[in-house]
């Protein structure tokens, strides 16, 4: 028996273990360096079969191989063990530090193996609250196991693809809110993938039921024979539930994807008996069941209704500063909402950091650039929101402001939907701003054809040497209403429109074009402000323009709100003949 114990920084453990007899190579290298660790092993083992005269295999005896995790940090655990194995061809991949945890395990066996993973909602959660995520996946036969695990900050995200022959039992569950699970005995083949931080599961499998049987020690065998039972559900705690259920199962084959815990979509071709329920606090309760043959297709979404009525995309920031001795630190909140009426899959975030901040840490795991990191999601359903938590070390910026910008796209078909925001704290509130740094053109035209439409154009043109973000808002006048925008809105909330603009270069000129509907004829008036700053750190004087249109009268227009003086048929004025009064 071979085994050895690592202690790692942040009291992290990793316990490896072997033991067994007949051919062994196993090889290991580890990289510590201070805040992380990295393990690398590679494992060949296998023993000679005593009992080959069964249809089963004997797995009494043989080797044990086990791996256990602990990372305090992010209050996670993952084991990985082999039990009374006969062969074992595994490479395996650990990368651990304050931020999170990795586990990559590729694997082929004949005996037992069991994987599980065990995430706590904090670092400081009791074991009476309920885990963020917990998975436990046992096997006995031959199988062939590829899976990844990727532990960071608030998520857990996992890629397992799974085949062979033998017993399953698979169980993993997302907060309270989502589950999937399968077990029996026979064929079996699964490919999944779980993130925790957008209430993504994918999975795909394929079933079929047989006996199996085993040698347990000598003379001493074990039959199994268990019909599989599968099925996932996603529930909103008082809200909604979504669910399928799958047992006494002779043939499954099927594959279900839960976008977040309002949608859910089913293709499957079963031999056996299955039930589909719906549950909403809306008065929705559905209940189907099935027993026999059957091939079906199911979607369900129980989304909010659309603010917009088309695909949008709304993305705020919220940023603080917190002053220590030795350094400045600066955290922000990023919340990406889908508004629109849309599912967009799949989402990419990208934050530009101030000039000097240095990436701390993040509650996703990010790809970091020269000058910001990157996000991707799996997806965003309408009415869902996704925040993200990020630090950033500032001790090095010299600006007024300190200026931090983002910007989201989701896909749509061929289409990306994107927003972009920005935030301002200020650092030196004594400092002045500049003027003349940007300018703003402002023109409205009547549409041509249909007369109550105006087309509206806004020319921002960056005047400084610096580059600008800025905020465009137009306050419509009252018996106007926004129909289309390019570039796209990203705000319009009671007939005021927003544009948010996070990188416009020097001398650049960008234009906005936007097209409304007037609900009766007259004059209007309205105004358009550009609030700018510099993504440097300096501020800027904001800038204004105003439009004034004449709508002619049209068929079909709304009476004006409030008192009108009366039409007495007496015309105007130079038409009235003072000697007939």
């Amino acid at each position: 028996m071979r085994s050895s114990l690592k202690l790692l920084a942040f009291g992290t453990c990793l316990l490896l273990a072997l033991s067994g007899y007949g051919g062994c190579a196993d090889q290991a290298s580890s990289q510590d360096n201070g805040w992380s660790i990295k393990v690398s092993e590679n494992s060949s083992v296998s023993r000679p079969i005593l009992d080959l005269s069964g249809a089963g295999s004997a797995y009494g005896g043989g080797f044990t191989k086990i791996t256990v995790l602990r990372n305090p940090a992010t209050g996670t655990a993952m084991k990985e063990s082999y039990l009374y194995g006969d062969s074992l061809d595994r490479e395996v991949a650990i990368g651990v530090d304050g931020n999170g945890t990795e586990m990559d395990v590729a694997s082929q066996f004949d005996g037992m193996a069991s994987l599980g993973v065990f995430k706590m909602s904090s670092p400081n959660a009791t074991p009476q609250d309920t885990p963020a995520f917990e998975a436990r996946e046992d096997y006995t036969g031959s199988f062939k196991i590829s899976e990844r695990v990727d532990d960071y900050g608030s998520s857990v995200a996992s890629d397992r693809s799974v085949s062979g022959t033998g017993f399953v039992a698979v169980s993993k569950k997302v907060g309270d809110d989502q589950r999937t699970h399968e077990s029996g005995t026979g064929s079996y083949q699964s490919e999944e993938v779980i993130n925790t931080y957008t209430n993504y599961i994918a999975k795909s499998v394929s079933l079929s039921h047989q006996p199996t049987s085993f040698a347990v020690y000598d003379d001493i065998s074990a039959n199994l024979s268990l019909k599989w039972n599968e099925g996932v559900y996603s529930k909103k705690t008082g809200e909604s539930y979504i669910g399928e259920e799958y047992s006494t199962i002779d043939r499954l084959d099927k594959t279900t994807v839960a976008r977040g815990l309002g949608e859910m979509e089913t293709e499957a071709d079963f031999s056996g008996q299955a039930r589909y329920r719906v549950v909403s606090d809306d008065e929705i309760d559905m209940d189907e069941q099935y027993q026999g043959d059957y091939s079906l297709q199911r979607n369900v979404q129980l989304h909010e209704a659309s603010i917009y009525g088309q695909p949008h995309l709304k993305v705020t920031k919220a940023g603080r500063l917190f002053y220590g001795d030795e350094r400045n630190l600066a955290h922000y909140v990023i919340t990406i909402e889908n508004d629109g009426d849309s599912t967009l899959e799949p989402v990419v975030v990208r934050d530009l950091f101030p000039p000097g901040a240095a990436f701390i840490n993040s509650t996703l795991r990010p790809t970091l650039t020269s000058g910001g990191a990157n996000w991707s999601l799996t997806h965003i359903s309408p009415g869902q929101k996704i925040p993200i938590g990020l630090w950033l070390d500032v001790t090095n910026f010299q600006g007024d402001e300190l200026v931090n910008r983002v910007e989201v796209c989701g896909g749509l078909g061929d289409e990306w939907i994107c927003a972009a925001n920005f935030t301002a704290v200020e650092i030196n509130w004594l400092s002045c701003c500049s003027a003349d740094a940007v300018s703003v053109v402002k023109t409205g035209v009547v549409d041509e054809i249909v007369p109550n439409h105006v087309w509206y154009s806004l020319d921002i043109q960056n005047l400084g040497e610096a580059t600008l973000v800025a905020t465009v808002t137009d306050r419509l006048p009252g018996g106007m209403s926004l129909l289309d925008s390019s570039p796209t809105f990203a705000t319009y909330e009671n007939d005021v429109v927003t544009w948010n603009l996070i990188d416009l270069g020097p001398g650049e000129k960008r234009t906005i074009i936007y097209e409304v509907e007037a609900f009766w004829s007259g004059r209007f008036v309205n105004l358009v402000e550009v609030e700018a700053r510099s993504v440097d750190g300096s501020s800027v004087q904001p800038v204004y323009a105003k439009s004034v249109v004449e709508v002619e009268k049209f068929e079909g227009e709304r009476p004006r709100p409030g008192w009108q003086p009366p039409d007495w048929g007496f015309g105007e004025a130079d038409e009235i003949d003072c000697q007939v009064i």
